[in-house]
């Protein structure tokens, strides 16, 4: 997992492994209470399907560090049923 480091604005790219679909983890992320912005809705050609966006415009709170918890536990659970 690669995330990059923004030169302006408010915006996180999280890159994850090849095995984790974004619009798969979007869909998990949301019922689970956590908003993420999957990859190909920002390409016309469908590309970054193994990536996210998050919105960095807050401060870290601890309600913020349980909800990237719970997205890490949702990306885990996706890679290992890509695995099987």
């Amino acid at each position: 997992t690669r995330i990059s480091r923004p030169e302006g604005g408010f915006v996180l790219w999280i890159e994850m492994p090849r095995g984790v679909n974004s619009l798969e983890l979007h869909s998990r992320a949301k019922a689970a209470g956590v908003q993420v912005l999957p990859g190909p809705i920002f390409s016309a050609a469908g590309h970054y399907r193994n990536c996210i966006r998050i919105n960095g415009g807050r401060e870290f709170s601890p309600t913020m560090a349980a909800a990237v918890r719970r997205l890490g536990a949702i990306a885990q659970a996706l890679l290992a049923e890509q695995a099987r």
